[in-house]
């Protein structure tokens, strides 16, 4: 990530540099490709313009501090666009803390905001990403049978291409290789969300280059399985680099369903568990900010089908909240609540676990969940705000709230978990980006 692209005043110059643009005579063609997929009629460059965020052009943001993760489709798919074209030009930098925006080594008046020709090239790369839609949905999930001693390492919003989001990657690596060491399977799952857009060559760089994924292709080969979550900044780029470029790499191979299609929602099973990763963001609306949960149908259906067929414990992962302590809009969760009410109320399902938020959370049983989990510290910087002894909002049982200080500010640490499963029960490690196991409970 580029620290100007991120920049939060840097990024609205070019927020309102984008919506002149797509006026101009030289982007009419893409525009109009572009708003055909938007819902309803009207003009193109009204209806693309209305999907922009609006910018208080007199606003100070000196004292917006971290990185900003836009939540509007289009705008994150500028600062895509922008990582891009500024990369071409030979601009490496990874600096993402409080420090000046970074000086392009190219002339003071080209690639910026106020260049017309840097501009519309910009716009056009962004409204050819909303031509093509977003990717089909497969209606039919993938399925897998592991050990009941499996090692299942969980990692959500990992995809930055960070470097300590790199050093999260190298310690889960170690989980794998110490697993398959002690005679165990290993299993990796992403709850979802590569960066910013999950176009391919994000998920390229961020997820797929040497190094990054903590499954090697020798492992795959030896039987170690990758899983992955379609996260809302997955769906921003349509959700082809998910469907297309993460799960069509060799180490995903196993989660394709039964005619060889990717497909976004799967089901790992035990003897003693059955694991259900739900598809969370997808929608057919190229415009959603995916900040509330969806669930396309048949997922509904299919979890009612696997809950009904045994009396394993049910474990869910989605990549958004069931529940959340610090968003109390009344429709987080609404719909997984609503579709999965039948198993809700029989407390058929036994743990969930998910990301979306940026922190690593446990909550107190909910809504017939009796072990509901958040693991969003994967990879993106956020401030910690909160002290070790400041008590943890209701229903949140525990937060993890280690730190670290740069530029001034305190940060929280990355981290992922590791679940050890033991028959019907779960041995759950958490670890930061610094290699310390700092918590460890018993799914039982």
């Amino acid at each position: 990530m580029l620290s100007e692209v991120v920049d939060f005043a840097t990024l609205q110059r070019y927020t309102s540099a984008l919506r002149e643009a797509i006026g101009h005579p030289e982007i009419t063609d893409v525009a109009a490709r572009a708003a055909r997929t938007f819902q309803g009629a009207g003009n193109p460059v009204q209806k693309l313009r209305a999907a922009i965020p609006e910018v208080d052009e007199h606003a100070s943001y000196r004292d917006v501090v971290e990185p900003q993760m836009s939540r509007a489709p289009i705008q994150s798919l500028l600062q895509s666009a922008l990582e891009s074209k500024f990369r071409r030009h030979g601009v490496n930098d990874y600096s993402l803390l409080k420090h000046p925006p970074l000086e392009l080594p190219l002339h003071p008046e080209r690639f910026g905001p106020d260049d017309t020709a840097w501009i519309n090239d910009v716009c056009r790369t962004v409204l050819e990403s909303f031509a093509q839609g977003n990717h089909p949905f497969n209606p039919q999930p993938a399925e897998y049978e592991v050990s009941d001693d499996a090692r299942v390492v969980i990692v959500g919003d990992w995809g930055s291409g960070l470097p300590r989001a790199r050093a999260v990657s190298s310690l889960m690596a170690e989980e794998v290789s110490d697993a398959l060491a002690e005679g165990r399977q290993a299993h990796v799952i992403h709850l979802g969300d590569i960066y910013y857009s999950g176009l391919p060559e994000e998920v390229v760089a961020h997820a797929l280059a040497p190094g990054m994924w903590p499954v090697s292709s020798e492992q795959a080969q030896a039987g170690v399985t990758s899983w992955a979550l379609n996260g809302n900044h997955d769906m921003y780029g349509g959700g082809y680099g998910f469907f297309q470029t993460l799960l069509g790499d060799e180490r995903f191979s196993n989660q394709c369903s039964s005619d060889g299609r990717s497909t976004s929602f799967f089901r790992i099973s035990s003897p003693s568990w059955d694991l259900v990763g739900l598809d969370t963001s997808w929608t057919c609306n190229v415009l959603s900010e995916g900040q509330v949960a969806t669930l396309e149908d048949p997922q509904a259906e299919f979890l009612t089908c696997v809950a009904g067929e045994s009396n394993r414990n049910l474990m869910l992962l989605s990549h958004h909240p069931f529940i959340s302590a610090y968003d109390t809009r009344p429709e987080v969760g609404q719909v997984l609540h609503e579709k999965l009410a039948p198993l809700l109320t029989a407390k058929r399902v036994h743990a969930w676990i998910w990301g979306h938020e940026h922190r690593c959370m446990g909550f107190q049983a909910t809504g017939g969940v009796r072990f509901p989990r958040c693991i969003g510290n994967g990879g993106v910087p956020v401030l910690m705000a909160y002290d070790e002894q400041d008590s943890v909002p209701t229903p949140g049982k525990w937060e993890e709230r280690g730190s670290f200080e740069d530029g001034g500010y305190r940060w929280a640490n990355f981290g992922f978990s590791v679940f050890d499963f033991v028959g019907p029960q779960v041995n759950a490690r958490y670890r930061n980006d610094h290699g310390v196991t700092t918590r460890s409970e018993t799914i039982t």
